[in-house]
């Protein structure tokens, strides 16, 4: 049986590694303040910095409650984790359709997905609240920010 110190510092392992890898890519885009702003991969170092900091204090964790993490044991095939099993494929279908379907209508099934697994019953609140939300993202995006998002490949 796997222990949760193992996990986290599995975690903590995969975290650094993506943290760099985008940390690394965003700065051959260019991160330096110029009269227009930021570079294009300023934005993108920052998350990368904050992953890796995320690892860091995920390990500095573990390293502090040792002996707690120790004791506990992670099962993962356990009924209870099926629900975040059952997240990280509607995520993953997420991301894969999001070319297909375009950002709107994927993520407004991805939420009412999200939000139906996550014990709310209620259609007519989940479509509101998707449409809501969506509605948002609309406005700020693509309005007032004038940033494309994507579109369904048949509008192509």
């Amino acid at each position: 049986m796997i222990t949760m110190k193992r996990c986290n510092y599995i975690v903590a392992a995969v975290t650094l590694v993506i943290g760099v890898m985008i940390a690394y890519t965003s700065y051959g885009y260019g991160i330096s303040m110029t009269m227009f702003g930021p570079g294009a991969g300023f934005w993108s170092f920052i998350l990368g910095v904050g992953l890796i900091a995320v690892a860091v204090l995920i390990v500095t964790d573990t390293l502090r409650h040792s002996e707690e993490f120790t004791a506990v044991k992670v099962r993962i095939g356990e009924k209870a984790n099926f629900e975040a099993y059952k997240l990280m494929l509607l995520l993953g279908a997420f991301v894969l359709l999001l070319e297909i379907l375009g950002f709107y209508l994927d993520s407004f099934l991805f939420m009412c997905a999200c939000m139906y697994l996550l014990g709310m019953r209620r259609f007519s609140s989940i479509i509101s609240v998707a449409l809501v939300f969506l509605a948002f993202i609309f406005v700020v995006f693509s309005l007032s920010l004038h940033i494309k998002l994507p579109l369904p490949i048949f509008w192509s």
